[in-house]
């Protein structure tokens, strides 16, 4: 997995944060930006723990600690 899905959840967040800071402020408006953000932002981060998931089973990590 390439660094730039996290960049790009990471500006997603940020996205989602100035919306809902818009919105506390008074412009309702914003509220619906804000979610559409934060649907954006559950997106990505689920394409993120998909892509984790698939690169854990193709290096044949397994999830029991060894110790």
């Amino acid at each position: 997995m390439a660094i730039e899905k996290y960049d790009e959840l990471g500006a997603a967040v940020e996205e989602a944060r100035a919306q809902f800071e818009q919105f506390t402020s008074g412009k309702k408006v914003a509220a619906m930006r804000a979610r559409k953000a934060l649907q954006t932002v559950r997106r990505l981060a689920q394409e993120c723990r998909v892509e984790i998931q698939e690169m854990k089973k193709d290096s044949g990590a397994s999830d029991t600690p060894t110790g």
